[in-house]
C-alpha cells in the first residue's frame, strides 16, 4: 500500500488544469498582504487522519509536517538535519537518536525518550499496518525501539542502510502519549510536538491548525527568512489549478503550489516569491511478463530509441523538469553520474526497424499535463510503425492497474514522489516480486540487478552506493528502464508570506508573514 500512496498522492485535476491556465502577458495586480496573522495554503486532497502512521498522500504528509516533528528531516537542498534528534550514529541494522531538550507535546508534556520509543514501536507493529513503514526500515524487516532517558535507539532484524532517512517520512511523526492512549482520536485531532496543533476542520475541505507559541525547535534552515509565524494555518482543498491562481489573486489564498502553467500569471506580478522544486522522478516502465512484446530487450530497445526524452519533458512539465539519467536526481546519495552514457539515445530509424507491426498498450496516469504524455509516448511508437493504443486514468485507477496484478499493459510512465532522495526506496520497484504479491510492477527479470538491489540494501555506506551503481547501470544496460525527466512544483509565497521548499512542499513550520504585513 505503501508504493500506491507515494505514487497515487498527486493532484489529479492538477494537471487537468495545465494549458488552460490564467491569462499571460500582462502583469496581474499584487494579491492584498495578510493582516491578521491567517495564512492559507492549498491541499491536492482531502487529508485522510492526524494519525502519522497512516499517512498515505501527499496532503496527509502537509498536515503531518506541521503537526508532528520527526527525529531527522531533510533541508532544501536535500541534506539531512537535525529534528528531534540532533545528533545521531548508526549502523546496517541500528541507529541511536540522541534527543535534544526542552520539547513539549501540545498538551505541554515534556518529551522523553520513552515516549518516542512508544510511538515508534506502534509504528512498527505489524498491528498498526502502517502503509509506508517499509520506506523507513525495509521490505520484509522487522525493527524494535528502546530508550534512554535522552536517547532512542531503533534495531532492526535485517539491515536496511536507509534507516535514517527513512525517519524523516511524515509517518515517523512522534506521537504523544494523549494520542498512543486513544490512537482513534487520531482521526481528527492531533497530538504531537509540532509547530502547530489541530484546531478544527470541514472535512474534505479546510483543516485549521494553530501555532503553538512556545514552538522553539524544530529543523533550522540556513535561509529561514524573518518575519512572524502564521497564527493559524489554513489548509485548503482546491483541486483546480486555476481555482487556485484566482483564490490567489483574491487573497483568498496565499501558498498555492502548481504542477501546471496556471502560475503564468504572476510571473510579473511584484510581491510573489516563486520557488520552483523537483516532486517527482519519472521514467517509462516496461512490462517484462512473458507473453508481452517488451519481454524482448530489443523491443525495449527499440521503444527507448523511438522517444525523443527531451521533446517528452517538454510535453509533461511544460519544459520545466530536467532529464535524469538514473532513477532519481543527481542531489540523491550514491548518484552515479556513468549512468548517463548507458541511456538510450533518440534513433528513429533504429526504432521503426524493430517496431513495425508491434502491437503495444500503453497507460498512464492523468497528473501529468492531463495524461498528454502518454499520447506523446503513443504517437513516438506509431511513428515508428508500432500499432500503439493509450490508456490514461485517474491517477489512483492507474495505480490499482499497476500493483492489482493486471498485466493489460506493456508501457507506462511512472511518476514517483521520492521523499526520501534515495534510490532504495524507489528500486524495490525493479527487483522481487511482481504485483500482487510484490512490488516489482513491470516483472523486471535482471539477476544481477536484484543481487546488486539487495546487497546496497544491507551493506556498509561504501558497499551501498558501489551496489547502487551496478543495480542501476544493470538495469539501463538491459533496458529494464528508461529515466526521463523530473516533474517539478511551483511553490507561490504571496501575501508577504515566505518559507522553505523541500520536496516540492512548503514546510509548514518555516512559514513566515513580514511583519509590515501582518
Amino acid at each position: 500500500m505503501g508504493h500506491r500512496a507515494v505514487v497515487a498522492s498527486v493532484s489529479v485535476s492538477a494537471a487537468l488544469a495545465a494549458g488552460c491556465g490564467g491569462t499571460s502577458g500582462s502583469a496581474a495586480k499584487a494579491p492584498p498582504n495578510v493582516t491578521n496573522g491567517v495564512v492559507s495554503m492549498t491541499l491536492d486532497g482531502p487529508v485522510s487522519s492526524y494519525d502519522p502512521t497512516q499517512a498515505s498522500t501527499f496532503q496527509d504528509s502537509v498536515a503531518l509536517a506541521a503537526l508532528y516533528d520527526t527525529l531527522v528531516a531533510f533541508d532544501p537542498s536535500g541534506k539531512l538535519v537535525p529534528g528531534l534528534s540532533d545528533t545521531w550514529k548508526s549502523t546496517p541494522k541500528t541507529a541511536t537518536f540522541h534527543l535534544r531538550g526542552g520539547v513539549t507535546c501540545s498538551d505541554g508534556t515534556a518529551l522523553t525518550g520513552a515516549m518516542v520509543a512508544a510511538s515508534l514501536n506502534r509504528l512498527f507493529d505489524p498491528a498498526t499496518k502502517a502503509p509506508l513503514v517499509r520506506q523507513a526500515i525495509g521490505p520484509g524487516n522487522s525493527a524494535k525501539a528502546t530508550s534512554t532517558a535522552d536517547s532512542v535507539t531503533i534495531t532492526m532484524a535485517k539491515a536496511w542502510s536507509d534507516l535514517v532517512p527513512g525517519m524523516t517520512g511524515p509517518f515517523a511523526g512522534i506521537v504523544c502519549p494523549s494520542g498512543m492512549k486513544d490512537p482513534s482520536s487520531l482521526r481528527t485531532k492531533s497530538a504531537g510536538t509540532g509547530a502547530f496543533v489541530s484546531e478544527s476542520q470541514v472535512t474534505g475541505s479546510s483543516y485549521t491548525l494553530t501555532r503553538r507559541p512556545q514552538y522553539a525547535w524544530g529543523p533550522a534552515y540556513a535561509a529561514q527568512t524573518a518575519g512572524e509565524p502564521p497564527k493559524k494555518l489554513v489548509l485548503k482543498v482546491v483541486d483546480d489549478e486555476n481555482t487556485r491562481a484566482n483564490l490567489t489573486s483574491t487573497g483568498e489564498l496565499q501558498i498555492p503550489s502548481f504542477t501546471s502553467n496556471a502560475w503564468d500569471r504572476f510571473k510579473s506580478t511584484g510581491g510573489i516569491t516563486v520557488r520552483t522544486s523537483p516532486q517527482s522522478d519519472t521514467m517509462l516502465v516496461f512490462n517484462e511478463t512473458v507473453g508481452h512484446p517488451t519481454a524482448d530487450r530489443g523491443v525495449r530497445l527499440a521503444i527507448a530509441q523511438a522517444l525523443d526524452r527531451s521533446v517528452l519533458n517538454k510535453v509533461q512539465s511544460f519544459g520545466s523538469g530536467e532529464l535524469i539519467s538514473s532513477l532519481g536526481r543527481p542531489s540523491y546519495e550514491c548518484f552515479d553520474s556513468g549512468s548517463n552514457a548507458l541511456v538510450p539515445k533518440y534513433d528513429a530509424a533504429a526504432a521503426a526497424k524493430a517496431l513495425k507491426g508491434v502491437k503495444l498498450q500503453v497507460i498512464g496516469t492523468n497528473i501529468l499535463a492531463g495524461g498528454a504524455a502518454n499520447d506523446q509516448v503513443m504517437s513516438a511508437l506509431q511513428a515508428a510503425g508500432a500499432t500503439a493504443t493509450v490508456r490514461t486514468m485517474d491517477n489512483q485507477a492507474w495505480v490499482s492497474d499497476l500493483f492489482g496484478g493486471k498485466n493489460d499493459w506493456d508501457v507506462t510512465i511512472f511518476v514517483y514522489g521520492n521523499r526520501l532522495s534515495s534510490f532504495l526506496p524507489v528500486g524495490q520497484f525493479f527487483v522481487h516480486d511482481a504485483p500482487p504479491k510484490g512490488l516489482n510492477i513491470g516483472a523486471t527479470n535482471n539477476p544481477e540487478a536484484a543481487r546488486a538491489y539487495d546487497q546496497a540494501a544491507t551493506g556498509s555506506a561504501e558497499e551501498k552506493c558501489a551496489a547502487l551503481t551496478t543495480f542501476q547501470q544493470s538495469l539501463l544496460r538491459n533496458v529494464d528502464v528508461l529515466p526521463l525527466a523530473t516533474a517539478p512544483v511551483h511553490v507561490l509565497f504571496a501575501g508577504g508570506t515566505s518559507g522553505s521548499v523541500v520536496n516540492g512542499f512548503a514546510v509548514p513550520a518555516s512559514i513566515r508573514v513580514a511583519k509590515a504585513a501582518g
